[in-house]
């Protein structure tokens, strides 16, 4: 599979291709299936209208098993394909229904992936209105590892370097969930060296391309929506990128 390009391709046959121990360090975020867990949950307020997570071809809304399976699949292909002083960053975050929270780690149990720390992602802000609880401003960023990463703290700004990362989200615009740049960022310099292999199986609008490539690292992503692929050869076929 070449490198520098991103493929239009269901992530686990993606995956598939890859061989073993054969990327430095992936990034990416899911899906968090919110519709599927929720019973297809439909917009009540003008407020959550504006935040709603809605993509061009997939759904969000899996039965809540299948989607845990699909997860546990993801992790262990990943785990698979991740070098042996690899890192693995895997963005989800809490979700509610009927008065209880499900984890992420309620799936991550029943996979291969053995974490190595755990980040907390403070976005400072959420579209929360509800009052019955805390307002949920926070995700998680799941540090996996294979056997023991290379990590390179001292690379980091210092507000970084603690387990918390202070980071605003990024507006929804073309894509409905994008990246912050500074989240990936952080991750690439700290786990990787110029040349090494980034890989996100969600590449979105491609924001994980974009930083990979201006670190001088080689990327590959899988993208099943040609929407979301073409924004991000619109962006960054100027720069020389794809």
């Amino acid at each position: 599979m070449e490198y520098n390009d991103i493929k239009q391709i269901d992530c686990i046959e993606g995956l598939k291709e890859l061989e073993d121990n054969s990327i430095n360090t992936i990034i990416t975020s899911p899906p968090y299936n919110k519709k599927g867990l929720l019973g297809k949950m439909k917009t009540g307020n003008q407020i959550w209208g504006k935040h709603n997570i809605d993509y061009e071809t997939y759904g969000d809304d899996m039965n809540e098993s299948d989607y845990a399976d699909w997860m546990v699949e993801l992790l262990n292909e990943c785990h698979r394909v991740l070098a042996p002083d690899g890192s693995f960053f895997f963005n989800h975050k809490p979700r509610r229904f009927k008065n209880q929270c499900f984890l992420p780690t309620d799936f991550i149990s029943k996979s291969n992936a053995i974490l190595y720390q755990l980040i907390i992602w403070n976005r400072k802000s959420s579209p929360n209105i509800r009052k019955e609880h805390l307002v949920p401003c926070t995700e998680h960023i799941y540090w996996f590892r294979k056997v023991k990463p290379k990590v390179y703290r001292d690379r980091l700004d210092r507000e970084y370097i603690g387990e918390v990362w202070d980071i605003t989200a990024k507006k929804q615009g073309d894509h409905p969930a994008p990246f912050p740049e500074t989240l990936v960022e952080n991750c690439i310099q700290m786990t990787t060296d110029k040349n090494d292999i980034v890989l996100d199986p969600f590449m979105g609008s491609g924001t994980t391309a974009k930083v990979a490539f201006e670190m001088d690292r080689r990327f590959l992503g899988f993208e099943i929506d040609e929407k979301y692929i073409n924004i991000s050869l619109d962006s960054y076929d100027v720069c020389g990128i794809l």
